[in-house]
């Protein structure tokens, strides 16, 4: 017998990627949520060297208000360099601050 295969709750896409999200059982709250992947603990990158990220990540040393003269926020969905690709509340984006960018080609000379 095969196992089970779920379906993913919803996919989402940002930086050429798609990241499939599965709804996970709480037994605590007695409750399903959306699971989604954990960029601070395995860290992806685009092609580009640009991190992912999560909206709900707590927001870097880098981050900036989306508008200038606003307070710093918290999260990486209220920073100015969080990119989202389809809708304005898309829970998994790109960090564009190039202070966070990881240089591709450096990563390959470490590895020679």
């Amino acid at each position: 017998m095969r196992p089970e295969q779920k379906e993913p709750y919803k996919v989402y896409r940002a930086g050429g990627r798609e990241f499939p999200v599965y709804l996970e059982y709480d037994e605590q709250l007695d409750e399903r949520h959306p699971a989604y992947p954990d960029f601070e603990e395995h860290p992806e990158y685009t092609g580009e060297g640009r991190p992912f990220a999560t909206a709900e990540q707590e927001s870097c040393v880098n981050c900036k208000p989306v508008i200038p003269g606003e307070p710093l926020p918290s999260d990486c969905g209220g920073c100015g360099w969080f990119y989202r690709e389809q809708t304005p509340c898309d829970p998994i984006g790109v960090c564009m601050c190039e202070a966070m960018r990881r240089n591709p080609k450096s990563d390959e000379q470490r590895r020679k």
